[in-house]
């Protein structure tokens, strides 16, 4: 029997299929919990857009229709087949949707009376087994780095709603945790020699397989490019030591001092 409970949390990153620009939208939430054992199938729909710009993506009036048709797609799946939206690609002139069920019988007739209701789009599906839901996994899930910026823009757009001033300069502390202290001391000499401050050495004794905290410091500006090249490189360099790098925060700077 599977565990399926868990949260939605959906976001979305941009990277290539193909060598085409590709919009991945995600629920990261079902992550923790999959795959479900009761939801070994891949539903796959596509629909084919009408105005494809050179880039692969729809023109501006095209947008409010694909709304549409995914609130069709995804309400009635999750009504007639219990089936789970997990994730959605947009590139290359086509909308992809990404579903798992346990029901199957009644995936083809469900489907064609959605496609009914959009006579003007060419929409297609199919279906196949994916008990370990490979294809979440591996296509729509983002790598560590389009994770790290997901959490990155999270972080900016909480500050962006306080007012924040990115180009400013500010102290922005940064978490990183280490399996040994030998790994711990070695990151920090090379993070000292990157200009970096040490907050905070301790080792926490019920976390297991990296106990060696270590926090730093280092006035930077705060806006997307810059937080993106920090906290990529810190992850690079942590992984070098065994490490795992944790995250940043810092404090909404609304104007100069």
């Amino acid at each position: 029997m599977s565990n399926n409970s868990y949260t939605s949390d959906w976001d979305v990153y941009f990277c290539y299929i193909e060598d085409m620009p590709a919009f991945m939208s995600v629920d990261l939430g079902i992550a923790p919990v999959a795959p479900l054992a009761d939801k070994p199938t891949l539903l796959e729909i596509v629909v084919g857009l009408q105005t494809i710009a050179e880039n692969g993506f729809p023109g501006n009036e095209e947008w409010e229709m694909l709304e549409e048709i995914e609130d069709a797609v995804v309400s009635t799946l999750e009504a007639k087949i219990e089936a789970v939206f997990v994730g959605k690609t947009l590139s290359n002139g086509m909308r992809s949707f990404y579903f798992y069920t346990g029901e199957t019988l009644l995936f083809e007739q469900t489907m064609e009376a959605v496609i009914a209701e959009f006579p003007q789009y060419r929409i297609a599906y199919q279906m196949q087994p994916d008990e370990e839901w490979n294809i979440y996994q591996d296509l729509l899930y983002p790598d560590e780095e389009s994770l790290q910026k997901i959490y990155n823009n999270r972080i900016l757009k909480n500050l962006e709603e306080q007012g924040d001033q990115p180009f400013i300069p500010r102290t922005i502390t940064h978490w990183i945790y280490f399996s040994t202290k030998e790994d711990r001391e070695a990151f920090s000499a090379i993070a000292k020699g990157e200009g970096y401050s040490v907050r905070l050495e301790e080792e926490i004794e019920d976390q297991p397989g990296k106990p060696y905290k270590f926090v730093l410091h280092k006035e930077d500006k705060a806006d997307e490019v810059t937080i993106n090249e920090i906290t990529l490189k810190l992850k690079e360099m942590a992984e070098q030591y065994n490490g795992e790098y944790d995250g940043w925060e810092t404090e909404a700077i609304t104007e100069y001092s």
